[in-house]
């Protein structure tokens, strides 16, 4: 992802598929964007998330990345509802990552792979705070 202004991105599960937005000018990615000045990144995950595909989420956890956050969670509407405009092109749901990715598939592949983790756990109702993987962060308590 960019590594300019601070970022959140969501990974938000209905089932077994996860919701991508095709953007308009890039190709497919996860719902996000820059958090606003005076925002948090969850609030920002959580505006962008919903701009960008008509849905909200229940958030179950978080991934810490250089630049940014990613929240992890599930969608709440049970269809994907469509939103072209200005920006996304399409939503849709997946169960793999498509070919045509707007950032490389390395950067969606591990956060993709702790970010099942996390809802697998949540779903067996255990207590997430923190990820599993020496490679994730904890975050701070907020």
């Amino acid at each position: 992802m960019s590594r300019g202004d601070p970022f959140a991105y969501v990974i938000a599960f209905s089932g077994d598929e996860f919701v991508m937005v095709r953007h308009r000018h890039r190709a497919w990615e996860m719902p996000g964007g820059r958090v606003e000045p005076g925002e948090t990144p969850d609030h920002a995950a959580s505006r962008e998330f919903t701009e960008e595909t008509g849905m909200t989420f229940e958030p179950v956890g978080y991934l810490e990345v250089d630049g940014g956050r990613v929240v992890v969670g599930l969608v709440h509407s049970s269809c994907v509802e469509q939103r072209p405009s200005e920006e996304i092109a399409e939503v849709r749901l997946f169960t793999e990552l498509p070919d045509e990715l707007s950032f490389p598939e390395v950067e969606y592949r591990d956060m993709l792979d702790n970010a099942r983790r996390m809802v697998e756990t949540f779903k067996r109702g255990k207590n997430i705070s923190a990820s599993a993987s020496p490679l994730i962060k904890p975050l701070p308590s907020e």
